[in-house]
């Protein structure tokens, strides 16, 4: 192979020692990113399995053996602990420590009874079958980012048969005792120069899909009202890309009634708590595709993408009645704030949203000027 065991088995750990560093580096940057610093700890185990046969590779001595392969296999029952950080948030403590033990077991069991050539298949079966077991998990996931995923689902897949391969040339040479030989073939070989590609190559995805995370994340974040935690204007015109709403849409523009006033009146903080009210009062309000939206201010919007005149109405109506009933308080006096309303519908096609918004605002504009407090609708909203 051009290699000798020694130089594979020092390639392999320094590619985990990298390993270690990036993700444990990538970790610190972004704390809540904890499957990262699983994976790093799993790359720390596998380092000091790595260093363990290398002893075992000097000693032939089955209890380095042993060491040497119970820690490989609870680093990758480790590494489903990650997977589910990953996909879920948690760590699976107890399917992890059930894949440790069940993995470790014939590896102790065997290597105790003196069969050490058995005691070294079942390293690399086990080996294979978590890393397969990893590798469907991900697999499972891949919607998310489904070309780094797919590509780390691949990586433990190809890591996989080339312990199986491992599995098959030992059995061949040596079923149930090494003899005072160390298992030195081409398959062995084969499994270090993989182990070098996939350690490099699954930490860069990691940090790829984790980078993916973060700017999804911003982005979601550059799309919310932060104190309502509402769709915010960008988001609304998002929903929208081509400028056009489809006929049936229906648009619902609220503006809370004399909201300075209270502001001036009971300060800041508590209208902020009126605004955080009346947005929830709109997302109860939301059925399937419906949005609600602060678009700034006291200023709210009600998206309906299938509607009528009808029901927009007595939506808005709803609301608006709610809103009315709804009493706060402060220094244990109770508040109270009216809502009004403007309601507009895309009757016919190739309606742009900047006309629907601009039909309900005249329609709010008829309830303020009418004296607050209600719902209007403009007389047409044909397009």
């Amino acid at each position: 192979m051009g290699f000798d065991y020694n130089s594979l088995l020092m390639a392999s750990g320094a590619a985990g020692i990298a390993l270690c560093f990036t993700l444990t580096s990538s970790w610190l940057r972004e704390r809540g990113s904890i499957f990262l610093l699983t994976w790093a700890i799993c790359i720390a185990i596998v380092i000091a399995a790595i260093v363990a046969f290398s002893v075992f590779h000097s000693t032939v001595n089955v209890l380095h053996s042993m060491l040497a392969g119970v820690l490989l296999t609870s680093a990758f029952a480790i590494s489903y602990g990650g997977f589910t950080q990953f996909s879920t948030g948690r760590f699976a403590t107890g399917p992890v420590a059930a894949l440790a033990i069940a993995s470790a077991a014939p590896i102790i069991v065997s290597g105790v009874l003196g069969l050490d050539g058995l005691s070294f298949i079942f390293i690399n079966l086990m080996s294979a079958l978590l890393l397969g077991f990893c590798a469907y998990q991900y697999w499972t996931v891949r919607a998310e980012s489904p070309g780094p995923i797919t590509a780390i689902a691949a990586l433990h897949w190809m890591l996989a048969v080339s312990y199986l391969l491992c599995v098959i040339a030992v059995a061949a040479e040596t079923p149930l005792y090494l003899d005072g030989q160390v298992p030195d073939n081409w398959a062995e070989a084969l499994n270090l120069m993989v182990s070098v590609i996939a350690l490099t190559g699954i930490g860069g995805l990691f940090i790829t899909v984790h980078q993916e995370r973060i700017s999804r994340r911003h982005r979601d974040a550059s799309l919310i009202d932060p104190l309502t935690g509402l769709s915010n204007r960008r988001a609304l015109f998002e929903r929208f890309p081509e400028g056009l709403v489809p006929q049936g849409a229906g648009l619902v523009v609220f503006d809370l009634d004399d909201f300075k006033g209270l502001n001036d009146r009971h300060g800041h903080a508590f209208g902020d708590t009126v605004l955080r009210s009346f947005a929830r009062m709109m997302e109860d309000s939301c059925r399937g595709d419906d949005m609600a939206v602060r678009l700034g201010g006291e200023e709210f919007v009600l998206v309906l993408p299938q509607s009528s005149a009808t029901h927009a109405l007595a939506l808005a109506e709803r609301i608006r009645r709610l809103m009315g009933r709804m009493i706060h308080t402060i220094d244990d006096h109770p508040v109270t704030c009216t809502v009004s309303a403007g309601v507009a519908v895309a009757e016919k096609p190739g309606l742009s949203l900047d006309t629907l918004i601009r039909k309900a605002d005249n329609a709010l504009y008829l309830s303020k000027r009418s004296g607050r407090n209600r719902v209007s609708q403009t007389t047409s909203t044909a397009a």
